[in-house]
């Protein structure tokens, strides 16, 4: 995509539109309180309602016993943002997401290149976005990428990101149709 901002947005959007997914207008988001507005918007434009959580001074990042002390019923997904180079603790997180049946949405866009227990920052989470905005570790002037493992969500957001199109993508947007009317039935 053309930058950070756009990532958030389009990975935002293909988890509205994703079946697989599930999330909604009106889904809670658990959100630290140390971001970047182009974090945010896209959750409030989409009609998710955000939960700011404090951060762990030392850290800059979420503290796991405040996070998990947060979740509620109406909780869908934590938006973890990696800061300044600085990985949450995400292994820790990835596992109370998929113990909770929660979204893990990582925004990497200023932690490029940065690891947590070995594995990269940006791919611990169902979505992970970046940014090579020219003020970020690896830079392109612009740009910004997506990360996803899903086939379904990759072929969601390439199509938004092409404006409707469906060329060249895992799946048609006549097969995302007809596994959604599949999980319907």
């Amino acid at each position: 995509v053309n930058s950070g901002s756009s990532a958030n947005l389009a990975a935002v959007a293909g988890l509205i539109y994703s079946e697989e997914y599930d999330l909604k207008p009106g889904d809670e988001v658990i959100v630290t309180c140390i971001g970047w507005a182009t974090s945010y918007y896209p959750m409030h434009q989409y009609g998710l309602i955000m939960r700011f959580v404090d951060v762990d001074l030392n850290t800059l990042n979420y503290d796991l016993n405040t996070l998990e002390e947060s979740i509620t019923s109406k909780t869908r997904m934590i938006l973890a943002i990696n800061v300044l180079g600085n990985p949450n603790r995400l292994l820790e997180i990835r596992k109370l997401c998929d113990q909770k049946n929660l979204i893990l949405f990582e925004d990497n866009c200023e932690s490029f290149g940065a690891k947590y227990k070995g594995k990269l920052a940006g791919t611990w989470g169902h979505v992970g976005t970046f940014s090579s905005y020219f003020s970020h570790h690896l830079n392109t002037i612009e740009g910004g990428l997506i990360l996803t493992e899903s086939k379904t969500l990759s072929s969601i957001i390439r199509s938004i990101r092409s404006h409707g199109w469906d060329r060249g993508l895992d799946l048609t947007v006549k097969e995302i149709t007809q596994n959604k009317k599949k999980k319907s039935t």
